[in-house]
């Protein structure tokens, strides 16, 4: 079976309104979590427990996988989170209603290539959940267009080294 690893041309384009990916997107996020969820795969749930939003790595009418997830020979890793110092990650999708699930990427892709399907049916991904309130801090970039990337970790670092994150983020948790 081959499978084509393909970009993400609505990404690549600005979701075609003539915009830089910088000028539409959301602003990144910093977090610190309870646990260790750097390799945990995530959806987005309301309060009252019904799940709005989770993400989909592949397409199973082109056989692609998002740019999103990178695979090597070792691992299948998601390309919007770094590591940042003291615990802290720099996020690129995230949601004040995000919620870690027991799988990991790779195990999450697995399920959808198994299956065929880029949609994972609620009640599977609700008996995946693993923490329902994850964050011990959470702050995010709330310029448009953004003011922080990925590229920018080390000020990012040192903004946590001096204990200004909320000098320059606003702070949600």
């Amino acid at each position: 079976m081959i499978i084509l690893i393909t970009g993400s041309i609505i990404l690549s384009m600005g979701f075609g309104c003539g915009k830089n990916l910088q000028e539409t997107s959301p602003g990144m996020a910093v977090y610190k979590t309870k646990d260790d969820y750097f390799n945990n795969a995530y959806c987005f749930m309301k309060k009252n427990g019904d799940i709005y939003m989770y993400p989909s790595f592949y397409n199973p009418r082109h056989h692609s996988i998002d740019t999103r997830i990178k695979i090597s020979d070792k691992d299948t890793t998601y390309t919007l989170r770094v590591k940042l110092i003291d615990g802290y990650i720099l996020a690129g999708e995230w949601s004040k209603n995000m919620v870690f699930l027991d799988w990991t990427f790779k195990e999450y892709l697995n399920y959808e290539l198994k299956h065929n399907t880029a949609y994972i049916p609620l009640t599977v991904l609700k008996d995946h959940i693993l923490d329902k309130d994850p964050f011990l801090e959470l702050y995010y970039d709330p310029n448009r267009p953004r003011k922080y990337e990925f590229s920018d970790t080390a000020l990012i670092n040192q903004m946590i080294r001096k204990g200004e994150l909320d000098k320059y983020f606003e702070k949600i948790k």
